[in-house]
């Protein structure tokens, strides 16, 4: 059979598209004369019950759901203040922490940051209780590694110490290890305002229901130092962006065994809140880009002169100015959607809600997060991380709460939305730079006797039943580091490194509701490499996007075997994004580095309503460098759109096998496509995935669910 055309049919008033076959590779598959190609026979349906998405309650592939402890575990319980009252909307009320208009006036610690102290104590107190009780069980434990790491070494597994498998072991466990914070025994406080904590090693915060832990509004809680580096800010000079580092994160940890944050209360970080200051001469900005210091006369103990240039983004300093602080999300929006595209430089110095580096069995458990001023969860290079049963919401109703009751609270005049409240990313879950020996942090300020060794990996990450609504990334792989030894060929994120007993996969995605925000990412930094990861049963309702893999030469690498299976999406703006075009940043000094997506599998995926479909690889010579193709290698078993004609595809570089797919794909010369398998819309995708029961209303956090209630969550 020669074919040297195919006609795709086109809905009603749409001209039918011819398509030139010449010097293409296409595979149609089944094309013989036995007839096996016709449309019909592209399309396997389950021979049982069709899956339905979003209703597991169990899940015998993954290790047990983690608990609250008991009450005789608890170190210390530490009540609200009847100061603080949270209103139905979430927010504290103005007068809880109130600001004070104008340059060089200051807020004062009783009402800016009253419980950090108090809140750190305990942590503290805990920690060091855990580290007397079980330090040096641990730290025998990791002595005793030293055989298992030399075979492991062997292996080309890389084990750094005693696995997070055994110390997960109750021998390693103190019998009193969490700080509880609750709502006031006699009246209504239920609200805590803290600046940067140190969570422990073997400590649980557990932030109990009803209470919410907010983030201090006053930057020099996040900028102690007066040399720098300096938070609050868009530039830290007229040529240098801002960054997150220069910020301590409201809740930090490095070199943990055995901690948590949990329980059924917030957090809030507050980053639609104006930023104050407790020392009248730290710099901040003014929403009429003028300043209120420079950094140069800060340092030094002086105010600077009105017409002084900035140098943290304003223009000038003025001391007449009446206009209010910047808020934390101004800065963000300034610095990425204007700064940064006009001098390339811009970026905010807004701290992230935690940090975490280097730990053996992480957990975040139930608890609430809402409005961060930069990313909501960094950890890296952690061997256990449990996300499970945790809802993020930002912007959340408190964001809207602003004095002037104008709804519009972006400097702009913006109202927040999904596109204005940039760099909130909810989880960015990555491998840390190298391998570590050190010792465990028992306090803000002790550490452990003996050191403790970390290889660097992420390692048995679970991230299941959250339901997440962000202004950008909901979760993302970041293999931007890599901890192995140059060609040995490790990837900084694989799912079957060291797989533990209780569970299937070692790196699963599964059984999460996504709202706003970018969907479930790998990347953007792929260049230590990323795979082995599971992401199954999801749902995506109003993202803009769904699932999506993310990078490019300045940050690329190898991405593969990413399994994607039983997903639902309605009304996103991309269902599927897969580009190693990312952005255009600045090449690193060795040079390019090249984005390489393959051996990818997309199963049983239902698009609902209009939506766009994106499937790259990466063109040969591109950008003047002399790279081979390095095309986009998928499979596409079953995924289909209610409504084929409403889904737009771009598709370049692509070698892609499908089957049961009613997505308008098709090989070109141009874009060097290449299809194995026929699209079809002979499919019914009723009959692929039951998504009934897939799309419910975001839990209420308290009284503060910003989506509101319809009758999807009655069905």
């Amino acid at each position: 059979m020669n074919i040297t055309s195919i006609t795709l049919s086109a809905a009603p008033g749409r001209a039918r598209l011819l398509l030139p076959l010449t010097a293409i590779a296409l595979v149609l598959a089944g094309c013989g004369g036995s007839g096996s190609g016709s449309p019909q026979s592209n399309v396997t349906y389950s021979n049982g019950s069709v899956f339905q998405v979003g209703t597991s309650a169990f899940d015998p592939d993954l290790p047990p759901e983690p608990t609250l402890p008991s009450d005789s575990q608890v170190c210390s319980t530490l009540e609200a203040t009847n100061n603080l009252v949270r209103r139905p909307d979430g927010s504290l009320p103005p007068e809880a922490d109130p600001s004070k208009a104008g340059v060089g006036v200051a807020v004062t610690t009783a009402t800016a940051n009253p419980d950090q102290a108090r809140i750190q104590a305990a942590l503290d107190a805990c920690g060091a209780a855990v580290d007397a009780e079980v330090g040096a069980k641990i730290a025998a434990a990791d002595a005793s590694a030293t055989a298992a790491q030399v075979a492991a070494a062997a292996a080309n597994i890389n084990i750094a110490g005693v696995s997070g498998e055994e110390l997960a072991k109750p021998a390693y466990k103190a019998s009193k290890f969490a700080v509880r914070l609750v709502v006031n025994s006699s009246g209504p406080g239920n609200g805590f305002i803290s600046g940067p904590l140190s969570l422990p090693s073997g400590v649980t915060l557990w932030i109990d229901k009803g209470v919410t832990l907010y983030a201090s509004r006053d930057v020099m809680a996040y900028s102690p130092n007066p040399a720098g580096s300096y938070c609050g800010n868009t530039a830290v000079s007229a040529t240098k962006a801002g960054s997150s580092s220069n910020c301590l994160p409201l809740i930090g940890g490095s070199n943990l065994v055995n901690s948590a944050v949990m329980g059924d209360g917030s957090i809030d970080s507050r980053g639609y809140a104006e930023i104050v200051t407790t020392n009248k001469l730290y710099p901040l900005m003014k929403v009429d880009m003028t300043c209120s210091n420079t950094y140069a006369l800060y340092a030094t103990g002086k105010q600077a002169a009105d017409g002084v240039a900035c140098d943290n983004g304003g223009t000038v300093v003025d001391s007449k100015s009446a206009a209010r602080n910047m808020t934390w999300w101004d800065l963000a929006y300034l610095a990425n959607m204007v700064q940064n595209g006009t001098t390339g430089v811009g970026s905010q110095s807004n701290f992230r809600m935690m940090v975490f580096n280097y730990a053996k069995n992480l957990t975040l458990y139930r608890v609430s997060l809402n409005n961060s001023t930069n990313f909501h969860v960094v950890p890296s290079g952690i061997d256990g991380l449990t996300v499970w049963g945790v809802k993020v919401q930002t912007p959340s109703l408190a964001a809207f709460a602003n004095p002037a009751g104008n709804g519009n609270p972006l400097y702009t005049g913006a109202t927040f939305n999904e596109d204005n409240v940039k760099n909130t990313d909810a989880f960015d879950p990555g491998s840390a730079a190298k391998a570590i020996s050190d010792n465990l942090a028992i306090g803000s300020t002790g550490k452990s006797a003996a050191k403790m060794s970390f290889d660097g990996y992420l390692k048995n990450f679970v991230f299941v039943y959250n339901y997440v609504s962000t202004g950008d990334d909901d979760m993302a792989f970041k293999g931007n580091a890599n901890p192995s030894p140059a060609g040995s060929g490790l990837f900084a994120i694989d799912g079957k490194r060291d797989v533990r007993a209780d569970r299937k996969y070692g790196m699963v995605v599964a059984h999460n509701h996504i709202y706003w925000g970018h969907g479930i990412s790998v990347g953007s930094e792929t260049n230590g490499g990323v795979t082995n990861v599971e992401v199954y049963d999801n749902t995506f309702l109003h993202s803009e996007e769904g699932l999506r893999i993310k990078s490019d030469y300045a940050r690329g690498g190898e991405v593969s075997n990413i399994h994607y299976k039983n997903i639902c999406i309605k009304d996103a703006q991309n269902a599927l994004l897969f580009t190693p075009y990312y952005s255009t940043k600045a090449l690193p000094a060795a040079g390019p580095l090249f984005p390489n997506f393959h051996d990818i599998t997309v199963e049983n995926v239902r698009i609902m309503g209009k939506s766009a479909v994106k499937l790259q690889g990466f063109q040969a010579n591109t950008g003047g460098f002399n790279n081979p193709q390095y095309p986009l290698k998928m499979s596409l078993t079953n995924v289909v759109a209610d409504s084929p004609d409403a889904i737009t595809v771009t598709s370049s570089d692509a070698n892609l096998t499908i089957q049961g797919v009613n997505l308008p794909l098709m090989a070109t010369a141009d874009n060097r496509n290449v299809l194995t398998g026929v699209p079809t819309q002979a499919v019914d995708g009723s009959r692929v995935l039951d998504c009934s029961r897939a799309f419910v209303d975001f839990p209420a956090i308290g009284s503060s669910n910003l989506f509101g209630s319809t009758w999807a969550a009655q069905n």
